[in-house]
């Protein structure tokens, strides 16, 4: 009789007759990325192999089974979404010829670019044949009949550079939180709403507004700038002139929303240190014996 019956390897040797007995065959899954700047695209495609075991009598007859990948409806699978090699090479119209000489074939299986990433599913059909019987099913001249259903995924995947880079922004991104958030204050304590008047005698009053800043410097001259990347990621400065400050004073918060004066030994003298951010302090100049009221 001439009979064939079809084996497909998965990860043991399973027999595979009617799909309605033996139920669905998963193959795998086909994984792409697109191209991304210098790293091109790729295709991981799903590599099975199918056993043909052909009678005697088949044998004997040539006989021949013409098989095509359809979906749950029937209908022929495209190559623009799916496609199928056997030995590395194209096949039209997703369908294969085996003949009753030949044992195994490798199919291939990979998608178009385009085609929607997901779960695919269908049948292996008999579409024509020269044979009597598919396993344990009779056939009758020209019939059709599905040897057994198969899933197959579709995942697009992102391409290796971009994932690198998203990843890449992510730490980055984290490593801001962090620091802005949790340990710039900490290192980097800036001060709350706090304004302050310098009353020099003879001359203007100097008003500074402190809010925001990590660091207010007044001097009789305006010293270098702040780069923009340490205002950044230290917080700002403020820098002030009077000509009462030959010698800079440099004033910093601390606890309690005071301000905390540093100056250089012989210069000045502050009452009291650290100032309180409300209420009143003096700055005595030693070497002008001069005296600037703060409030």
């Amino acid at each position: 009789m001439k009979k064939i019956s079809v084996i497909l390897f998965l990860i043991t040797i399973v027999c595979m007759t009617s799909c309605k007995k033996e139920g669905n065959v998963s193959f795998g899954t086909v994984e792409y990325y697109p191209n991304f700047a210098w790293v091109d695209s790729k295709t991981t495609p799903v590599t099975k192999t199918f056993d043909f075991d052909f009678s005697q009598d088949a044998k004997d007859d040539n006989s021949y089974a013409e098989l095509q990948f359809v979906d749950n409806e029937g209908k022929p699978i495209s190559t623009n979404v799916m496609q199928v090699k056997i030995d590395g090479k194209e096949i039209a119209d997703n369908k294969f010829r085996v003949n009753s000489d030949e044992t195994s074939k490798d199919l291939t299986f990979t998608f178009s670019p385009n085609a929607e990433d997901g779960k695919y599913q269908g049948y292996l059909k008999l579409i024509s044949h020269k044979l009597d019987r598919l396993d344990s099913q009779p056939l009758t001249p020209g019939q059709q009949v599905e040897a057994f259903q198969w899933t197959l995924k579709y995942e697009k995947r992102m391409n290796p550079l971009t994932k690198a880079i998203m990843w890449f922004l992510i730490v980055l991104l984290a490593l801001f939180i962090i620091w802005f958030f949790l340990l710039r204050p900490i290192v980097y304590p800036t001060f709350g709403s706090i304004q302050k008047t310098f009353n020099v005698p003879k001359m203007a009053p100097l008003i500074v507004k402190f809010k925001g800043a990590r660091m207010v410097v007044l001097a009789a001259s305006h010293p270098k700038k702040q780069g923009r990347v340490k205002s950044f990621l230290k917080g700002k400065i403020i820098y002030k002139t009077h000509p009462a400050f030959v010698s800079p004073i440099i004033f910093k918060p601390t606890r309690g929303r005071k301000v905390l004066a540093r100056v250089q030994a012989g210069t000045y003298q502050v009452l009291p240190n650290p100032m309180p951010g409300i209420g009143s302090a003096s700055i005595i100049d030693i070497k002008k014996n001069l005296k600037i009221n703060v409030n």
